[in-house]
């Protein structure tokens, strides 16, 4: 089963389980590294910036008390634990926080982008 692909499964926040599109993409920002290339009058030198590996575009079918209970989400200031699990059945969770992009009323789609609480090794995978 390892090699489906797709929309995600399953977005718990805090325990509670949020409904997704099926017709969603998100990206995962695996690296906790950002690596440019600086040139020199040798051999190539390597900038290594340290980076969130965050996951970006995460579209939530909320109503208006999803959302709001979302908004308070990304307003807390403590971290919570996230758990996404993608089309094969892998699980990766963390614990972190969101941001709390936006609110589309036609379709009640919200938009958030989740933030682990660390660099190094932010997402723990349980692998299909």
């Amino acid at each position: 089963m390892a090699s489906n692909s797709g929309t995600i499964r399953k977005l718990v926040l805090d325990g509670v389980s949020y409904d997704v599109p099926g017709d969603i993409n998100i990206t995962f920002n695996r690296s906790a590294f950002e690596i440019e290339g600086v040139p020199t009058t040798g051999r190539t030198m390597f900038k290594m910036t340290r980076r969130v590996p965050t996951q970006e575009g995460v579209v939530i079918m909320t109503d208006p008390a999803e959302a709001e209970n979302l908004n308070d989400l990304s307003e807390r200031l403590d971290s919570f634990p996230i758990a996404v699990t993608l089309a094969d059945d892998s699980t990766y969770r963390t614990t972190g926080k969101i941001n709390y992009e936006s609110w589309e009323t036609e379709e009640n789609r919200s938009t958030v982008v989740i933030i682990p609480d660390k660099t190094k090794d932010a997402w723990t995978p349980f692998l299909a």
